[in-house]
């Protein structure tokens, strides 16, 4: 397993990931964060003190073949990208500002999702319930 980045390093790769992702005709980028509760200490000082907070980002990018394709494509594979960092407790006030400040400057290239489509399916599917 990669080690965690500093807080500085996964920031410019996050931003670099982000521009490179909104680039592309497709992409996603899937950022997610949770406690990261140590197992090693007491339970007493678990329970007064906060956790450590494990923040992830990934292109979601895989190299298993696409199913519903039959067609055999020589691609070259790219692999996946993994970044991760660990915030403590007391850097997380902080560390959410910049967080989101890269987060905010990746989206601008983001077009809206039509919905439009999705709406008017629905909307038939309750009509001929009804009826």
């Amino acid at each position: 397993m990669a080690p965690h980045l500093g807080h500085e390093e996964f920031f410019s790769s996050l931003a670099d990931l982000l521009s490179k992702t909104s680039q592309k005709a497709r992409g996603s980028v899937f950022l997610t964060q949770k406690p990261l509760i140590d197992t090693t200490a007491s339970s007493e000082n678990a329970s007064s003190s906060r956790p450590s907070i494990l923040i992830r980002a990934t292109d979601g990018n895989t190299n298993a073949p696409n199913p519903k394709n039959n067609k055999v494509e020589k691609k070259k594979t790219v692999s996946k990208v993994k970044l991760s960092t660990i915030v403590a407790p007391e850097d997380l006030e902080a560390f959410y500002t910049r967080y989101a400040e890269v987060c905010k400057a990746g989206m601008t290239g983001l077009k809206k999702r039509d919905r439009k489509k999705g709406k008017a399916k629905a909307k038939g599917s309750a009509k001929a319930a009804k009826a």
